[in-house]
């Protein structure tokens, strides 16, 4: 009885010091590593290069009017659609903020452009007009302030973008002299307000770079420039001719893809996942 004891003693000592140890392994081996997870969160600056497209459509309008020529009600032709494209290329500079996958940012840039447009007036034009009228326009600058808002896959972001444009756009028209009517020529340029969408990916190929696409839809409008004074037929004795007033008004829309580098200010790009 008592050998019986002692064998139940030991075993039981045994017994519970494997357990003992088999516990201690499982602590430490059920023990979880952190994952290193990239952050959108901070500010940047980069730059950009790529290509627009610009749509211009309208028309000319002549006031009615009455000079030493006689009077006459107001008319108009209409311009025909006109395509044009350019290179573009400038900078950008912005900041993100992360909370869990979404990703909310600010961003403006400002690019250099060189697109223009001309339509020169055929035979069929309104009688006080004369084929061989020609009108243009051209814009060398644009920029924009935009929010983002996207969803990240650590290091892939996927983002849509939107907000206010600006440009500057130069009109010109040239009225050529024909049968008596002296040629006139004028240019206006104002600085233009609109709106921008669009959309965009980018990836953190480093903790402090990032390269991205984006593309962009940008309107503007119908703008009203100044086009000068047309010559019209007068009556006599008053005279040859009179001056009338007249305007371009023209729609303008673009659409440009663009190719983005960012340098991300703060290095702690990382953060820990569990």
């Amino acid at each position: 009885m008592r050998r019986l004891i002692e064998l139940v003693t030991a075993v039981s000592i045994v017994v519970t010091g494997a357990g003992v140890a088999s516990a201690a392994d499982m602590a430490v081996k059920a023990r979880p590593m952190p994952a290193a997870v990239y952050s959108w969160t901070g500010c940047y600056i980069g730059g950009n290069i790529g290509g627009k497209w610009a749509r211009t459509s309208g028309s000319v309008d002549v006031a009615a009017a009455t000079g030493p020529g006689g009077a006459f009600g107001a008319f108009s032709t209409p311009l025909n659609s006109a395509d044009a494209s350019t290179f573009i290329g400038g900078g950008q500079i912005g900041c993100n903020w992360q909370s869990g996958n979404w990703v909310f940012g600010i961003e403006g840039d400002a690019d250099g452009q060189r697109w223009s447009a001309s339509r020169t007036l055929g035979p069929g034009v309104p009688l006080q007009f004369v084929p061989g009228d020609s009108f243009d326009i051209r814009s060398d600058w644009q920029a924009s302030v935009r929010g983002r808002i996207g969803y990240a896959w650590d290091r892939t972001l996927l983002y849509v973008t939107g907000g206010a444009a600006f440009t500057n756009v130069r009109a010109g028209s040239n009225f050529i002299a024909i049968g008596g009517f002296p040629a006139t020529v004028a240019f206006d340029s104002k600085n233009l307000v609109g709106g921008t969408v669009g959309a965009g990916v980018e990836y953190a190929v480093s903790d402090n770079w990032t390269l991205g696409v984006e593309g962009r839809y940008t309107w503007y409008g119908r703008q009203t420039f100044n086009a000068g004074s047309l010559a019209t037929f007068g009556f006599p004795p008053a005279g040859p001719f009179t001056f009338a007033p007249a305007t371009q008004s023209i729609r303008i829309e673009t659409a440009e893809v663009m190719l983005k580098a960012n340098w991300k200010f703060n290095s702690s790009a990382l953060v820990a996942k569990y």
